[in-house]
């Protein structure tokens, strides 16, 4: 699944604003989202003119509070499936992590725009944390995490989270980090202090917990200039940003499964190693 690279494109081709109905050439071919995911307990944790559900996969083993993971799927805040970081979540089952797959309004189901995404990231996050006891999770342990659009939105509910629920880690896989300039501003369409309000790179990053980010250097969607930018940005606040390069990989490259000449397996496996890696430091 190409993520956001389909929904971004395809935006700025139709020269598409949020504040249009859904026209049938941009939202073509545009499933609904799916109720299930196998082997998942869904609930539903918000009612925004249809029920907005989280998917929690809890581990097999074990007792006593685990550490949670909270993902959110990429489509350009236009389209996208619940189920894209599936295999990251299992991945993260089996090693004792409660892991939860969060809907969220789109463009092409609910002709609402990326404020409305990020009000549903932050209602699902706080689900998460009220229900922490439930699900058996330890709130001093969950990371947030998702790609393009949703790392953009994992970031921006980390950065308004409050000090005594703030994430433990943010796992990023090409985040849209700037929604001010280039395609992303052209296919949100979203008015310029709407986007400021919105963009990380924009705002203060003290809150920020300790990141790991995967992009590709021939990204053209969201441009690794802007990454490192913003990974700079957070290292002269004290922040931890672990930002990797994959050379000659584009956007949403994370979730082909094939494999790859550069680096000797595909890149859903090269990022999932190296996300495991990195949430083994400290929050496995």
């Amino acid at each position: 699944m190409a993520g956001a690279a389909l929904g971004l494109a395809a935006w700025s081709m139709a020269g598409a604003s949020p504040a249009q109905p859904a026209a049938e050439g941009r939202c073509a071919g545009v499933a609904p989202q799916e109720a299930q995911i196998e082997g998942a307990e869904a609930f539903v944790y918000a009612d925004a003119g249809r029920p907005l559900k989280i998917h929690v996969l809890r581990p097999q083993n074990g007792v006593g509070p685990r550490p949670a993971a909270l993902f959110f799927f990429g489509g350009g805040w236009r389209q996208g499936q619940v189920s894209q970081f599936v295999g990251q979540a299992r991945a993260l089952q089996s090693r004792s992590y409660v892991v939860a797959l969060a809907d969220y309004r789109v463009f092409c189901r609910d002709e609402t725009t990326p404020t409305d995404a990020v009000a549903d990231a932050g209602q699902a996050y706080r689900w998460l944390l009220a229900h922490g006891e439930d699900l058996s999770i330890d709130k001093g342990r969950v990371v947030l995490a998702g790609g393009s659009a949703g790392g953009h939105l994992a970031l921006m509910t980390a950065l308004r989270a409050p000090a005594d629920a703030r994430p433990s880690a943010l796992v990023l896989f090409n985040p849209a980090v700037d929604l001010t300039g280039g395609l992303i501003r052209v296919g949100t369409g979203l008015s310029e202090p709407d986007a400021r309000a919105i963009s990380p790179a924009l705002m203060d990053l003290q809150s920020l917990p300790r990141m790991a980010i995967f992009h590709g250097e021939d990204d053209k969607l969201v441009p690794i200039a802007s990454v490192r930018a913003f990974c700079a940005r957070a290292s002269v606040a004290g922040k931890d940003c672990q930002l990797t390069a994959y050379a000659g990989q584009g956007h949403g490259f994370f979730n082909r499964r094939t494999a790859d000449e550069g680096l000797g397996v595909s890149p859903y496996e090269a990022t999932l190693d190296r996300m495991l890696a990195f949430l083994g430091e400290k929050d496995g």
